[in-house]
């Protein structure tokens, strides 16, 4: 299990120096073979290396093929022997469930999770199985401080939705949270009370249990706590609240560097997903907190814990829509615009993110350009470009053809002792491990 000093690794935090304009994300990187392939799929920067395991396809331990479209990931458990990563699949339909019926929460969504051993001195796959079943766009989630993951819906839909005129045979209503273990599979239980609704990702306070989490909507998106009545069981209940800034109606646009104090207001009905049910308009959660007074934010999406502090990121975002990152200190109770993307060719869209070691927030990009980058927001304020997606494949592997340069980073975490960056490329669904000179790298 992850302990309290492998949860709060790089709690210093990041200086309030990192304004909106900081830095630029130079393409100063160099072409790099994966060393277990032999194939050119990403640039680097001088010193550092790289290597893919997990990719879409591949035969498991368990014997089922690797799902597709990677997503959400982190470390959940560490030892001299492994690292246990849990990896989210961002899958979306009703053909089935990755899964043994048995395990399976509906047995024709097929999204899930893939629970992965690595070796922690090369980082190579050891071993890897499903290990959540019968759940629908796994899109990202959080690790614990008590070494589970929860596995987080994006998709909030009813049994019954009609899709170009067709009913789409889900038989269980989506848009949960969903707990899963290190070892074994997940019992596959929504965690009703911490809301039916578009969910992103989830960062857990380990000092009260409280769980922070994020919301994927274009139009309007909530920030919000889950309280547990009983802190790491969180089926045992607690509240669900929105953030309300002081002041603030919106956090989309014309958003001053400042620091703006908050509240929370409580959401009386967690498990209504729609307010208009016939028609599944997936708003039912953030239109009681936005009828309560909270403040409305846009695609919210990446959210990590580190130093008190909880970061999260909204992808289109900002005056020119293309991002902004957010920092919330839960001690003293503000929210700060710590980032804001102003030109596109230093970062388009941050999805995912996550803390390295010194204090980095290390960002996933999803925006539109060929070649997405992984960058490093250093606690200085510089913009880093840490790997750029040049996957190009003519059937090497797994018989995949095509460009898939303009898919997504997803997943980023660092194992605990900060040699290995485990980060997803989503399409056509790649996990790779790379190593260097960090501490230098994101000073």
């Amino acid at each position: 299990m992850l302990n309290r000093r492998n949860f709060l690794i790089g709690t210093g935090g990041l200086a309030a120096a990192m304004t909106a304009g900081a830095g630029s994300a130079a393409n100063d990187l160099q072409s790099a073979r994966d060393t277990v392939t032999g194939l050119d799929l990403l640039r680097v920067p001088e010193g550092f290396r790289y290597h893919t395991l997990g990719w879409c396809n591949d035969l498991m331990a368990d014997g089922r093929p690797t799902p597709g479209r990677h997503d959400g990931m982190a470390v959940v458990s560490a030892s001299d022997n492994a690292l246990v990563l849990v990896r989210n699949h961002e899958m979306v339909g009703d053909t089935g469930a990755i899964g043994p019926a048995e395990h399976s929460y509906d047995p024709a969504a097929i999204g899930g999770t893939t629970t992965l051993r690595i070796n922690p001195t090369d980082g190579t796959l050891l071993d890897d199985r499903v290990s959540l079943s019968g759940t629908l766009t796994n899109c990202c989630g959080g690790p614990t401080p008590w070494g589970t993951w929860l596995s987080c819906e994006e998709d909030c839909v009813d049994p019954g939705l009609i899709v170009q005129g067709n009913t789409v045979k889900l038989q269980r209503k989506h848009g949960f949270v969903f707990e899963v273990p290190a070892e074994g599979f997940s019992d596959a239980r929504p965690i009703k009370d911490m809301g039916q609704f578009c969910h992103e990702a989830v960062a857990v306070d380990p000092e009260s249990g409280a769980c922070y989490l994020t919301e994927d909507r274009y139009v309007a998106a909530g920030f919000y706590r889950f309280l547990p009545n009983r802190p790491e069981d969180l089926h045992a209940g607690g509240r669900l609240q929105m953030m309300r800034v002081a002041g603030r109606e919106q956090m989309i646009r014309g958003v001053p560097d400042r620091d703006y104090d908050v509240v929370w207001v409580d959401i009386e009905d967690p498990q209504r997903g729609h307010a208009n049910p016939f028609h599944q308009d997936r708003s039912g959660v953030i239109s009681q907190g936005l009828l309560s007074g909270g403040t409305a934010f846009s695609r919210l999406e990446g959210c990590w814990f580190d130093g008190g502090k909880i970061y999260f990121s909204s992808t289109n975002g900002g005056d020119d829509g293309l991002g902004q990152i957010f920092v919330h200190d839960i001690e003293n109770q503000t929210v700060r615009k710590l980032y804001e993307t102003r030109d596109k060719s230093t970062m388009e869209h941050p999805d995912n993110l996550t803390v390295s070691p010194n204090g980095a927030v290390v960002i996933c990009e999803d925006g539109d350009r060929m070649g997405q980058m992984l960058l490093g927001l250093t606690r200085s304020g510089k913009l880093k470009p840490i790997a750029r997606n040049q996957v190009s494949l003519k059937g090497e592997r797994n018989g995949f053809k095509g460009n898939f340069m303009d898919s997504e980073w997803c997943g980023a975490c660092f194992s605990p002792d900060g040699k290995w960056l485990f980060a997803n490329i989503q399409k056509p669904g790649i996990t790779v491990a790379i190593t260097g000179p960090w501490s230098d790298f994101l000073a």
